[in-house]
């Protein structure tokens, strides 16, 4: 206190007016909620019922445009895969597809993320024929992720990578004459691995959930800082099947399998989960919804034990990407 009062009238001057032009300077260069930063989340349902396969699109509002997309299926019980996230402008379509023996209604969900259109470059990247990575231009970085699968193929992986420049799908298996296609949604920003680009690099967040035999497995990704504006734009997921005594190096698994990639409404985490193959013998893992349809704030997954001796081990890692640090 007695230095504030030796200061005089002139030092606590300049001192305030220094303190200004700082806040001014950070100001300038952080993002602020509201700005071109904030993204929004658009949410569209198909029907729910036994038709198979089914899709959805979300679309985004007035003067937006797409950066990023999730999607999930509803009431699957590990009978339904989710085959496809296809990227658009300002739309993304969602599809799922039910094994020949799922006889429960279900439901496919997709969310779009979008952004208020200020004129700056994005552009949807295809994986080219033979690759199963789409790539970012140079000049790019990553913001939303897609795939589209071939009929009865399922998903065993949507991954950005670490620098923000591609994302890969992954499959168990592949179709003769068909080939998993990836989708990469580029906007501007910097990479991880840009020199000088500033404070506000990509970064890919990463959960993975216990290892286990039970179905679903469902891990919430969320982002470091509590302080930032949220605006999660990116999803992604990976399987990975353990050794065992049995099979030392096991390989992809057929039968289990990702059917969620969601963001929240909010855009502060992403939910990804992972299901084992339904089968008579083994009893269906258990998902929201009730005989009559779901509920309208059903969004939870929960889980039940699997008991087959036999069953793999296995764990599910979420990915998601935040476009507001850019």
């Amino acid at each position: 206190m007695s230095r504030g009062t030796t200061l005089g009238t002139s030092n606590r001057s300049r001192c305030a007016v220094a303190a200004a032009a700082a806040v001014v300077a950070v100001a300038a260069t952080l993002p602020l909620p509201g700005a071109a930063h904030a993204a929004y989340r658009h949410r569209a349902e198909s029907g729910y019922d036994t038709t198979s396969p089914k899709s959805v699109t979300a679309t985004c509002g007035a003067d937006e445009v797409l950066i990023g997309a999730g999607g999930r299926i509803r009431n699957g019980n590990g009978g339904v895969r989710l085959a496809a996230i296809v990227p658009g402008a300002t739309s993304v379509e969602v599809r799922g597809e039910a094994y020949p023996d799922h006889a429960e209604p279900w439901s496919v969900i997709a969310a779009a993320i979008c952004e208020s259109d200020d004129g700056t470059a994005r552009v949807v990247e295809v994986s080219p024929a033979g690759s199963q990575t789409a790539s970012c231009p140079a000049d790019l970085v990553l913001s939303g992720t897609g795939f589209d699968l071939p009929a009865g193929v399922p998903l065993a992986g949507l991954v950005p990578d670490a620098d923000g420049a591609s994302v890969t799908v992954r499959t168990a298996f592949h179709r003769i004459g068909a080939s998993p296609v990836a989708y990469a949604v580029c906007v501007e920003g910097s990479r991880a691995s840009w020199e000088d680009s500033g404070v506000f690099r990509y970064k890919r967040f990463a959960t993975t959930s216990p290892v286990g035999t039970s179905s679903p497995r469902t891990v919430t990704v969320q982002r470091d800082w509590e302080w930032e504006f949220p605006s999660m734009s990116g999803v992604g997921g990976e399987i990975t099947v353990l050794p065992s005594l049995s099979n030392p190096f096991p390989a992809p698994a057929s039968d289990i399998f990702i059917d969620a990639m969601m963001p929240n409404d909010d855009g502060t985490r992403v939910t990804v989960a992972a299901v084992q193959r339904a089968g008579t013998e083994t009893g269906r893992s258990v998902r929201g919804g009730t005989p009559a349809g779901p509920s309208a704030a059903d969004d939870e997954l929960r889980t039940v034990p699997r008991y087959l001796t036999d069953d793999p081990k296995w764990m599910v890692t979420g990915y998601s990407t935040d476009h507001d640090i850019y």
